[in-house]
């Protein structure tokens, strides 16, 4: 399978027990190559996890609610991932698939119109036996693999009978979704922060420098006038790539 569909956990961290034994449930449509699917946990050290999250959520075509009240008093889960969530399933981009975990009030939230798995929108917690409860979540969200999967191949068919037009920069550069634009800005007045103090330190340094008559004391301030010249083109050079993904 050239082309899998990629499925995105959006989940409390305190529910972790089931969305694992959910993502273990999946695993013959892992196997097959038909899905990626793709969590938090999934994230490596040393990245930035906000914008992992961001990114992931952006190319997934179905997006995994796993609703409990946990998922319901996370401002981040609500908030944030289950309100991007939607609106990519406003615009035909994702499918949203709401997996009710456990017995919590959800009436009359955004994604209370659709259809929910299990059946019934029975809790998972609820069923006398839950392997049969997640096996019902399973073969739902195959159902609409199978859907995605007949889409792809079908728009796939007929862009291969197109002829190709050339993009420009602007069309095939990727669109940032408000999140990842508000931490970009934050993380380019932070940094203007930095530089702005450390070039104030660099003219400092700079004027003792001039007036110091000591040669010890002159030959230290030019090793932190070096050190601080560094620093400064360390922060430039960090600048400048977040002013780039802004554009």
């Amino acid at each position: 399978m050239p082309n899998p569909v990629k499925v995105f956990f959006s989940y409390s961290h305190k529910d972790e027990a089931l969305r694992d034994e959910l993502a273990t449930h999946l695993v013959m449509m892992k196997r097959q190559g038909i899905i990626e699917a793709w969590h938090d946990r999934e994230i490596s050290a040393g990245t930035e996890w906000a914008n992992a999250i961001d990114e992931n959520l952006e190319i997934a075509d179905i997006i995994l609610l796993l609703i409990s009240t946990n998922f319901l008093v996370s401002n981040y889960c609500y908030d944030i991932e289950m309100k991007r969530a939607m609106e990519r399933h406003e615009t035909r981009e994702a499918r949203v698939i709401p997996i009710i975990l456990k017995p919590t009030d959800w009436n009359g939230a955004p994604f209370s119109k659709l259809q929910a798995l299990p059946k019934n929108a029975l809790p998972i917690t609820k069923w006398q036996d839950q392997d049969e409860a997640f096996l019902n979540v399973v073969q739902g969200i195959r159902r609409v693999v199978e859907e995605i999967t007949k889409s792809k191949n079908s728009s796939s068919t007929v862009s291969q009978n197109t002829t190709p037009t050339t993009s420009t920069p602007s069309q095939t550069s990727r669109r940032l979704t408000d999140g990842q634009r508000r931490r970009l800005e934050e993380e380019r007045n932070s940094v203007q922060q930095q530089y702005d103090l450390v070039n104030k330190k660099f003219a400092l340094l700079r004027e003792a420098h001039t007036i110091e008559t000591d040669v010890a004391t002159k030959f230290k301030l030019e090793v932190q006038i070096r050190e601080n010249q560094t620093e400064k083109d360390r922060l430039a050079q960090q600048l400048e790539e977040i002013e780039q993904k802004l554009l």
